[in-house]
C-alpha cells in the first residue's frame, strides 16, 4: 500500500538558534577565536519498515518487510586554530540492524569520518559566511552485513552563511550550507544542502530545528546496500524539529525528532537523537 508521508510545518523545520540564556559566542559560520571551540557529543536512534520510490524522487513510501535499525554515536566538533581558521570534525560509530522474517544481520563499529578546515570570509555580529572543505574517510567496514560505509574517499566543499536577528528579547538565527561531496575513485558527485534556524522560546529554552537535503547527480553511482549510508546513491529530504536547554551558558543538553520526508530508492524512517553541546 501506498502512503504520502506528513510533512513537519515548514516554518518550524526552517529552524536552530543559540537564543536563549545569553547568546553564543560563535557558530558556524562564525570562526571560534584561537584556543576556543565546541563540542557536541550525540546518539541517534534511528528505525525504518518502509520505503521510498527506486524510480523516482517522491514522498511517497510502501511497506517493507525489511526492517532497518541504527544505534549511532556521534561527536560533532569546532576548534579555532588562528587567523580566521577553524578546524571541524564529524566523528560516528554505530550498531546496524537489519531483519528479514527470516534472517537477521548485525555489524557495529566505526563509520566513515568527516574532517576538514573552515575559513571565515565576512565575520559581523549578525551576517557571517564561510568556506570549509572537508575530507569523507573511509573508515566503515563494507565487508559486513549491514555495510558500515562507502569504502571510498570522497571531498566536500561547503559555502555557509548565517544571519542573526534581535525580536525584542528573542534572538533568532538562520542558517544555510551547500556544496557537492565528490567521490574520488570515480567522480560521483552529491549535490548537499543544509538549513538550520530558530528562536529562543524563553530565557533558557530554545526551539530548534534542520533540514537537509543529497541528491545524487551521476548515474554511475554505487547501487543502494543494506543501509541508508552505505551507497554513494543518496536521495533523501529530512526535517526535524527540537528544543535545547541551557543548564550554563556553555553547557546545552539537546534532543529532537527528524523524519525522513522525500527520497528515491532508500529506506525511509525517523530518528530520535539526544546530546549535549560544549562550548569552551
Amino acid at each position: 500500500m501506498h502512503i504520502r508521508r506528513r510533512k513537519l510545518p515548514a516554518l518550524v523545520m526552517l529552524v536552530v538558534c543559540y537564543a536563549g540564556w545569553g547568546q553564543y559566542a560563535y557558530a558556524q559560520p562564525w570562526i571560534p577565536p584561537v584556543g576556543s571551540g565546541k563540542i557536541k557529543a550525540t546518539v541517534r536512534f534511528y528505525h525504518s519498515d518502509r520505503l521510498f520510490p527506486q524510480t523516482s524522487f517522491s514522498t511517497t513510501t510502501t511497506s517493507t518487510h525489511s526492517k532497518l535499525s541504527e544505534t549511532q554515536f556521534r561527536i560533532d566538533g569546532e576548534q579555532g586554530i588562528g587567523q580566521g581558521w577553524a578546524l571541524v570534525y564529524q566523528l560516528r560509530a554505530a550498531m546496524l540492524t537489519k531483519s528479514k522474517p527470516k534472517a537477521s544481520y548485525s555489524a557495529s563499529g566505526l563509520q566513515d569520518q568527516q574532517i576538514g578546515l573552515s575559513y571565515g570570509l565576512r565575520q559581523r555580529a549578525h551576517f557571517a559566511d564561510a568556506i570549509t572543505v572537508n575530507a569523507i574517510i573511509p573508515t566503515g567496514r563494507t565487508s559486513t552485513t549491514p555495510q558500515l560505509g562507502t569504502g571510498a574517499l570522497a571531498v566536500e566543499p561547503d559555502y555557509e552563511v548565517g544571519v542573526e536577528h534581535n525580536f525584542g528579547s528573542r534572538l533568532a538565527y538562520a542558517g544555510l550550507s551547500v556544496g557537492p561531496r565528490i567521490y574520488v575513485r570515480d567522480g560521483v558527485t552529491q549535490v548537499r544542502a543544509s538549513a538550520v534556524a530558530g528562536v529562543g522560546l524563553i530565557r533558557r529554552l530554545t526551539l530548534t530545528g534542520t533540514l537537509f537535503f543529497s541528491k545524487t547527480l551521476a548515474s554511475n553511482a554505487l547501487a543502494v546496500s543494506t543501509t541508508p549510508n552505505a551507497s554513494e546513491f543518496y536521495n533523501i529530504l529530512r526535517g526535524g524539529i527540537g528544543l535545547e536547554y541551557a543548564v550554563t551558558k556553555n553547557v546545552r543538553p539537546v534532543i529532537a525528532y527528524q523524519m525522513d520526508l522525500a527520497g528515491q530508492s532508500i529506506h525511509a524512517g525517523s530518528r530520535l537523537v539526544a546530546g549535549v553541546s560544549w562550548r569552551y
